[in-house]
């Protein structure tokens, strides 16, 4: 989990590290602070957030402009996230990077969150940071290529995962989405290639057939999609994507009853109104 990896960089930054980076020489000081820092990882490793939350307050008031106070608002912010909380998380992320404008770890989380929130064009400010400060950043690259590719940037969406494919040909993400941004750029011929190459390196990984099964509906090729998508269902049956997706084939063959049915397994298995509602409307119409 990402807040626990911060905990060796906490205990090095806070612990031994005043506001300029030389040794703390106020003994006192440092004694709160290490004791304090303690607490928190105590409160941690019991998923005490809400205490570990109080503690870290605390921390950042003995001296509110130190500068290593900004791994600090990065844990409050990933806390607030657990809880929910993500205004909360998105201020405590904030004031970090205004302590340490240029800490990537504290960009790439804010620009995250952005993500999740459905906020793409701060997401995507966050990452032209990050790209600016390290050019070679494959999170920032990975997640600049997905926004471009929603946003239908899809020259600015290639140019990303191409130039991530270069440093990492193994990225699977990155693969993966290429992929699908050829399937929706008129490039079908290369998509199918390129799914095909996944799922041989990737045979147990759904989300490759499901891809491909929804390739294979817009070229009307029914039976080689139904092949996938039973196969994905296989491979992950509680997976409420892999309903939704042969729901969506079922359609496409005006198999309604099927496609209904699909429908209400997506639902038992998590997936929400919002996604389920437009192929629900869809079987209505055959």
């Amino acid at each position: 989990m990402k807040i626990f990896r911060l905990l060796l960089t906490i205990i090095c930054s806070l612990l031994c590290y005043g506001a300029s980076g030389s040794i703390l020489p106020v003994i006192g000081e440092a004694q709160t602070y290490e004791q304090n820092v303690r607490a928190i990882i105590e409160a941690l490793a019991i998923d005490s957030l809400k205490k570990a939350e109080g503690m870290i307050q605390q921390t950042i008031l003995l001296d509110p402009e130190r500068k290593s106070n900004a791994i600090l608002y990065q844990f409050l912010g990933e806390i607030y996230q657990r809880l929910g909380q993500t205004e909360q998380a998105l201020e405590s992320y904030k004031k970090g990077i205004d302590l340490s404008p240029t800490s990537l770890d504290l960009l790439l989380s804010r620009a995250s969150l952005h993500l999740k929130m459905n906020n793409p064009e701060q997401a995507m400010a966050d990452y032209d940071k990050v790209l600016e400060l390290s050019p070679n950043e494959e999170e920032a690259l990975f997640f600049r290529a997905y926004i471009h590719s929603q946003l239908r940037h899809n020259k600015e969406a290639r140019a990303d995962y191409n130039r991530l494919l270069k440093l990492n040909p193994t990225h699977e993400d990155a693969r993966l989405g290429l992929a699908i941004l050829n399937s929706k750029d008129g490039r079908p011929r290369e998509a199918m290639e390129q799914l095909d190459a996944l799922i041989q390196l990737y045979p147990a990984h759904a989300r490759h057939y499901l891809a491909r099964c929804s390739l294979h509906e817009k070229r009307k090729e029914y039976e080689e999609a139904r092949k996938d998508v039973e196969r994905a269902i296989e491979l992950e049956p509680e997976n409420p994507e892999c309903y939704l997706t042969r729901a969506s084939l079922y359609i496409a063959m005006k198999k309604r009853r099927l496609a209904r049915l699909d429908c209400q397994t997506a639902i038992k298995y998590g997936a929400s109104g919002e996604q389920v509602a437009p192929l629900l409307s869809e079987t209505t119409n055959l």
